[in-house]
């Protein structure tokens, strides 16, 4: 057992102790997920919305939104150069579609819009160094310059961001067990079903590509997990989630409201979110 956690188990308050095992147990599922989420930081957090009873994720307010502003609009300006021209790019090309997200959706999100940013440039550099599928012209070249501006930019004023991509350069995901793999196909898919419809979309967009490249045969050579981004953005959330728990999120449970996927695996949503939490943490390596 990772040594931080068995530190933090032995500091328990005595109070929790003599409660008895339940109380133990249950304060030992909440400092792992505790732990996850501060393994892989977020600048967002994870609360339930107390209208719609569902959860929602926050972002935490952009740092130095004026700067943020200008970097959005280099952008904005490099995508209009690159899609008036004959520059291999179109509308519907994936990454105009995550850039015109990043100048809508996430101006405001710096988390998600980093994410999207260097998933973008990293598909934009490779399809001008590597495949030339792009002409490395004037245009392309002041996209992909404008974009990775924008990255670093959003690290440099942002400290969970900054975290978020250290974390991710020196963490390598590990294999999963095949029974891990399972238990991820079988209840990752509660998280959207339990949240606001825009967290929703996020989830659902993230976890059929962890699920589909962790649990398909994989060609040689491919990597066992996607892109870090896309394990991240799930594991971070199901800890926050599973803290949220905590204050309120029993009503999931309830006859009332309980979802078919929750009734028919039998468990409550504080064990579904926690069981997704022990996988993340065995990825990390702390158990």
């Amino acid at each position: 057992m990772d040594w931080e956690l068995q530190r933090r188990v032995a500091l328990i308050d005595d109070a929790i102790w003599d409660a008895g095992p339940e109380a133990v147990a249950a304060e030992i599922e909440r400092i792992k997920a505790e732990m996850l989420s501060e393994k892989l930081p977020m600048a967002e957090t994870i609360e339930l919305n107390p209208e719609t009873g569902k959860f929602r994720a926050v972002p935490i307010p952009v740092e130095n939104a004026p700067y943020m502003s200008a970097l959005l609009s280099q952008i904005e300006d490099a995508l209009e150069d690159c899609l008036g021209g004959h520059n291999g790019l179109s509308e519907r090309a994936g990454d105009v579609k995550k850039l015109n997200r990043v100048l809508t959706k996430y101006k405001d999100d710096p988390q998600n819009a980093e994410l999207a940013l260097t998933r973008v440039a990293g598909n934009l550099r490779r399809q001008l160094l590597e495949t030339k599928e792009l002409p490395p012209n004037e245009d392309n070249n002041g996209l992909l310059g404008a974009v990775e501006d924008a990255v670093r930019g959003i690290r440099a004023n942002h400290t969970e961001v900054a975290a978020n991509r250290e974390q991710q350069a020196i963490q390598a995901f590990k294999n999963l067990a095949p029974e891990d793999r399972q238990l991820l196909e079988e209840r990752l898919p509660v998280m959207p079903e339990t949240s606001d419809p825009e967290l929703a979309e996020d989830l659902d967009d993230a976890i059929p590509q962890l699920i589909n490249d962790a649990i398909l045969p994989l060609p040689d050579g491919a990597p066992p997990l996607p892109g870090a981004d896309v394990a991240t953005r799930i594991f971070s959330r199901a800890s926050k989630m599973a803290l949220a728990c905590e204050k309120g999120a029993s009503v999931f449970d309830s006859k009332e409201v309980k979802s078919a996927r929750l009734a028919h695996l039998g468990l409550t949503l504080f064990e579904v979110l926690y069981s997704i939490v022990q996988v993340g943490l065995r990825l990390l390596g702390v158990l």
